[in-house]
């Protein structure tokens, strides 16, 4: 048996979907099981050691009709497509490369093109992003384990890392301090992530700020803390392989609702994330899972996201940080 999964938006919905995979492989051991996934989040799909082989999307005609991924795809012979994000062009793709079973989320325009079509209502936020990808398996799978990803890092990968470490003189184990975040929810600002590290460090504590493409400007906040030979920067790490295993040798991580925060649950790092008000960013649905935790939030009414028409307009401001510290010192960081 040949499988297709799709998943071409974000790393972090990546990660949330690779449960999809363990199941499958779980109740067909030896199917043939294909990663439909973009360049920049393929590596991911590497880690999980439950896909045979990954089809990149950039590598086809782009638009919403492609002849080379419709080839790709008939060339495989696929028995089934599970198209987890409903790209249009990917669900095009399946039903002209005539694959016999197309399942997916019954949410868009080219829900008729699917013939395994499943009604969620996701916006409703009240699961977590990898039950609803699992729900996409239900009758398809017997016995399906609602449980969230956690990756076996090969211990090659952790070793790179160490060496990572000491090529940049660094000898113990940092806290990971990640600012930046790819615009799927509000943040706290920079000069909050700045002011951690600073309390971190004048508390003994050693930090290593997170920089992923686009972010390397976010380095300007933390260099008054340079002199103190307690920070480093983590940047241009090529793929989230490499990033996973530097984070394997962290000791915890702090951030917003990004890829890196939901790398870092899936390795099983304690996690501290930053979220907003807003119905569709909730922690519910959105929060790290598969790790110990925190989420902190804006003690305000959840909201709509239109800050300049809300009298809470900068709660992400004004959220108490003293909660991070007491949560590292309760777990013996």
């Amino acid at each position: 048996m040949n499988i297709l999964v799709s998943r071409t938006d974000r790393a972090g919905d990546l990660i949330l979907t690779l449960p999809v995979f363990r199941e499958l492989r779980k109740a067909f051991p030896e199917a043939h099981i294909v990663a439909h996934v973009r360049k920049y989040t393929a590596s991911i799909a590497k880690l999980c050691k439950e896909v045979d082989e990954i089809i990149l999307d950039d590598d086809h005609d782009q638009g919403l009709i492609s002849n080379s991924l419709c080839n790709c795809f008939k060339d495989h012979s696929f028995d089934r497509a599970i198209i987890v994000h409903p790209a249009g062009r990917a669900i095009i793709a399946a039903w002209r490369a005539e694959i016999p079973v197309i399942t997916g989320r019954a949410s868009n325009i080219f829900q008729f093109l699917l013939n395994d079509g499943r009604l969620q209502k996701r916006s409703y936020n009240k699961k977590h992003e990898f039950e609803y990808n699992l729900e996409l398996l239900e009758g398809i799978v017997p016995d399906i384990e609602y449980k969230p990803y956690n990756f076996e890092l090969k211990e090659s990968l952790i070793n790179e890392g160490k060496e990572y470490f000491k090529q940049i003189g660094l000898d113990e184990s940092p806290i990971i301090v990640h600012p930046g975040h790819g615009g799927s929810a509000y943040n706290i600002t920079p000069e909050m992530y700045a002011k951690i590290a600073s309390r971190l460090i004048g508390a003994g504590r050693t930090v290593m700020v997170s920089l992923g493409p686009g972010e390397e400007s976010m380095e300007e906040y933390f260099f008054t803390l340079k002199e103190s030979g307690q920070i480093y920067f983590l940047k241009n790490i090529p793929s989230f392989d490499k990033l996973a295993g530097i984070f394997a040798n962290c000791k915890a991580f702090i951030g917003g609702s990004t890829g890196p925060l939901h790398l870092s649950a899936s390795i099983g790092l304690p996690s501290i994330a930053f979220f907003p008000p807003v119905k569709a960013m909730t922690p519910n649905r959105w929060g790290p899972v598969g790790c110990n935790s925190l989420i902190i939030k804006p003690d305000v009414p959840a909201c709509n996201g239109k800050c300049n028409n809300c009298k809470y307009s900068g709660c992400m401001k004004n959220i108490d940080l003293m909660p991070v510290f007491d949560w590292l010192s309760g777990i013996g960081y």
